[in-house]
């Protein structure tokens, strides 16, 4: 065997070795690439369910803040309605005709006797002149009554007002179901 021979053969060996161990390398960077697709599939998918998890928090966020703003709409439009009931009750009470008025004055009058001894009432202006023998002082009220004792210690007040206040903050929920069911 020559030396041609020797380097011929040294050649092949080193060919094959490097032909081995290229081969060798694309074979695990084939695995790399693999493993890497994989690791990027895998982080793609979890940042997927990350964002579609933050999404359905804030559509679930966004509807009940919906919710509560129209409940709130809800609340306001029935609270004016119950307004607008009382403001007209006002109204009818203001005007009513001068009988009925008398009628109610004095059975609010029977009333305020029989709960105090009456020394002075308040009224409004206008039914002043439907009080006769007591002290009578005007008050803004749309109507009814309140009356003291002598000593001004104790009052009742059956103004219309007041009543309708009364009415209006221990019958709300009673009212309330009969508007709106």
């Amino acid at each position: 065997m020559g030396l041609e021979a020797v380097k011929d053969e040294i050649l092949n060996s080193a060919k094959e070795q490097s032909n081995s161990l290229i081969a060798e390398a694309r074979k695990e960077a084939g695995r790399i690439a693999r493993e890497t697709e994989n690791k990027i599939e895998g982080m793609k998918q979890k940042t997927d369910e990350e964002a579609k998890r933050i999404i359905d928090t804030i559509k679930r966020q966004e509807l009940a803040s919906a919710e509560l703003e129209n409940k709130k709409m809800l609340l306001e439009v029935k609270k004016q309605l119950i307004d607008g009931v009382f403001a007209e009750a006002k109204k009818r009470l203001k005007n009513l005709d001068d009988k009925k008025k008398e009628s109610y004055i004095k059975k609010l009058l029977e009333k305020a006797k029989n709960d105090i001894e009456i020394s002075g009432v308040y009224c409004n202006k206008k039914d002043a002149k439907l009080l006769k023998g007591f002290n009578v002082e005007t008050a803004d009220i749309i109507g009814g009554l309140m009356a003291e004792n002598r000593e001004k210690t104790i009052r009742v007040d059956y103004s219309f007002d007041a009543m309708l206040e009364n009415l209006k903050e221990t019958e709300l929920q009673n009212i309330n179901k009969e508007l709106f069911g």
